[in-house]
């Protein structure tokens, strides 16, 4: 029996379910009760970037900026491509006077959003340099 046989399948639906859950409590502001939704998310699906950009809004929104970052930094390096982790990284990264950083974070989410032909993520990309 091989690896993959032990772990169960998470459907579609499940993850929807905990991501809609996770955001709801933190727009009613329970940033605990949604951290730990976010936490189960990552640990079931670490490939779905909305788990680990939501956990670090959480640690945000509690100034936990280093326990963000770090969160953010963990998704670009463990999924395929984060590129909402990276603008997210870059506006914590220019808080601190990191230019050099951002530059380079934003420049991986325009890439990727020029690889994806991702509109949005082209304008968050260009809101997120606007702002420095």
């Amino acid at each position: 029996m091989n690896a993959t046989m032990l772990q169960p399948a998470v459907s579609t639906n499940a993850i929807e379910g905990l991501y809609a859950t996770g955001h709801w409590l933190y727009s009613e502001n329970r940033l605990e009760h949604a951290r730990s939704v976010f936490r189960a998310m990552i640990h079931i699906t670490p490939e779905d970037e909305r788990g680990w950009l939501a956990l670090g809004a959480c640690h945000e929104a509690y100034d936990q900026h280093d326990i963000a970052l770090e969160l953010y930094g963990i998704a670009v390096a463990t999924t395929a491509a984060a590129p909402r982790c990276q603008v997210a990284r870059a506006r914590i990264l220019r808080q601190r006077g990191r230019e050099r950083e951002a530059d380079a974070a934003l420049e991986a989410a325009a890439r990727i959003a020029r690889d994806q032909g991702d509109g949005e993520l082209h304008t968050l990309v260009a809101t997120e340099r606007g702002r420095s």
